[in-house]
């Protein structure tokens, strides 16, 4: 794709369709009384995205020099969120841009390496408040969708959605990515070991309280989140044991160890899939005005 076959393509019906979904979801976040923080775009901490079985060695954030100090590209804002908890913020939400340099290919259609996150945070919350209001309001988008003349047909869906545990998952489907297609609704599957922020259940050692939600016809997943550790001792248990190293977190661990994080819980919504899926788009790269797909140059 050229710079004049990107400015000629029939884009404007998505970015309506975008616009809707955008406008829909942030104003049921502030309906439920979250508060709109702007997002971090370089930070001296940001997401490991590790040991996430999805993630790879390529997953290292890009860093650039600002003022002589390092600070790294974002990949996600989780750390933040639980430090605007402990700035009394109970209820925050953030449309996050996000950089991932994975190392993926674009044939799966679905990955992009910049793109952009409803993520959200919620104190003292548990797995199923932050799961249930998901729920509501995925049914109530298709709900309102149902009716934007969009060329395929959004199913109707009611909470609560059927849940799956990843061990079951493998058992019945054989990966998450063949559920999804073998699904004619949205679907959530739980209990994922992966970034050492993912809270450990405490009574049910090596199981985590954690959840994603996929979209089904193949389209996969389209929200992370999870129950958050706070505790400065599990913290960093978790991240020797994940092989990283403390010094990439120091102000995240000093406002730890000063007892200042608070339980809580969030899920970040990815903004493009969620697109995608409605107009039944077979690459992301047809939802993004400027493309930003592994494997392919960022022509504009």
């Amino acid at each position: 794709m050229n710079a004049l076959q990107i400015v000629t393509r029939k884009i404007e019906p998505v970015i309506e369709v975008q616009t809707r979904v955008i406008d829909y979801m942030t104003r049921y976040m502030v309906s439920k009384g979250f508060r709109w923080m702007l997002p971090v775009m370089l930070s001296s901490i940001t997401d490991p995205l590790w040991p996430d079985p999805a993630a790879s060695e390529a997953l290292k954030p890009p860093e650039v020099e600002v003022y002589g100090e390092r600070l790294r590209l974002t990949h996600s804002m989780i750390l933040h969120k639980q430090m605007a908890i402990a700035m009394g913020i109970n209820r925050l939400f953030i449309l996050s841009p996000n950089i991932r340099l994975e190392g993926r290919s674009a044939d799966d259609g679905r990955h992009a390496y910049e793109f952009t996150q409803l993520d959200f945070e919620i104190a003292y919350a548990s797995m199923d408040d932050v799961m249930s209001l998901i729920e509501e309001l995925i049914s109530g988008l298709f709900k309102e969708a149902r009716n934007w003349g969009l060329e395929r047909e959004v199913p109707k869906v009611a909470p609560p959605f059927k849940r799956f545990t990843l061990e079951e998952i493998k058992a019945e489907f054989g990966s998450e990515d063949e559920a999804s297609k073998a699904m004619d609704e949205p679907f959530w599957v739980i209990d994922i070991e992966r970034e050492f922020y993912d809270r450990e259940d405490p009574e049910r050692p090596g199981h985590f309280r954690n959840y994603d939600l996929y979209l089904p016809e193949g389209y996969g997943e389209v929200s992370s989140g999870g129950e958050r550790e706070w505790e400065y001792e599990v913290i960093v248990r978790k991240i020797k044991k994940a092989g990283i190293s403390l010094d990439a977190f120091k102000p995240y661990l000093e406002v730890a160890k000063a007892g200042l994080l608070r339980p809580s819980a969030g899920a970040g919504i990815g903004i493009e899939r969620l697109i995608r899926y409605l107009v039944g788009a077979e690459h992301i790269a047809e939802v993004q005005p400027f493309p930003r797909i592994p494997g392919i140059p960022a022509i504009i």
